[in-house]
């Protein structure tokens, strides 16, 4: 029943001006695009943590003490790119995973040689879980699509596109599953986007 008045709500809105288009190829990702788990060196790590800790004020997810929600960070390779080496990092418990341990602060990291930089950081709403990455690219990067759980029958999404600089966010929606499993995409308006300005 819920759920019922969920899809009627959502669906008397109405649709949102160029976000039918984006969101009709969102869905799990092509296997060939699927992340694989990332080992970085004891160098590469000390760097990651010392960075992350330094964005916290920026970030705004995790606890100034960084010895506890950097000990347990999670890394993967994202194939977003064919020419260039970039990791996903996703923070470790203190750094609200929430409940579900889906939830939480991610960043975007795109290795050169010996040196690193932002992508997509909690700042600019890269937060929750990766969802797909899309076959569709932008500056030679694919689109990402982030989750948020909200519910069994519920989850936001968030679409990242590459704009020759950063992953900035265009375009928001809904993910809603009715008593019979049957899903549906409802795109939503995008409001309160931080600017992408990243190191």
């Amino acid at each position: 029943m819920r759920s019922a008045l969920i899809l009627a709500l959502i669906g008397s809105l109405g649709t949102f001006p160029g976000q039918t288009d984006l969101w009709k190829k969102v869905g799990d990702s092509d296997p060939k695009l699927r992340p694989k788990t990332y080992a970085p060196s004891q160098a590469e790590l000390v760097r990651i943590k010392k960075a992350l800790a330094a964005r916290v004020r920026l970030d705004k997810w995790c606890g100034r003490d960084d010895r506890e929600w950097t000990e347990n960070l999670e890394f993967d390779e994202l194939p977003v790119s064919d020419t260039e080496k970039i990791v996903l990092v996703e923070a470790g418990p203190g750094c609200a995973r929430g409940g579900q341990g889906s939830n939480g602060a991610m960043w975007v990291i795109r290795f050169q040689s010996d040196k690193f930089s932002f992508l997509a950081t909690p700042e600019q709403q890269f937060n929750g879980w990766l969802y797909s990455i899309q076959e569709t690219t932008s500056h030679g990067f694919r689109d990402l699509v982030l989750g948020w759980h909200m519910s069994g029958f519920e989850t936001d999404l968030s679409y990242f596109r590459f704009n020759g600089n950063c992953y900035q966010l265009i375009g928001a929606a809904t993910r809603v599953t009715d008593e019979n499993g049957a899903e549906k995409i409802i795109p939503q308006p995008v409001s309160g986007v931080a600017g992408c300005k990243l190191d």
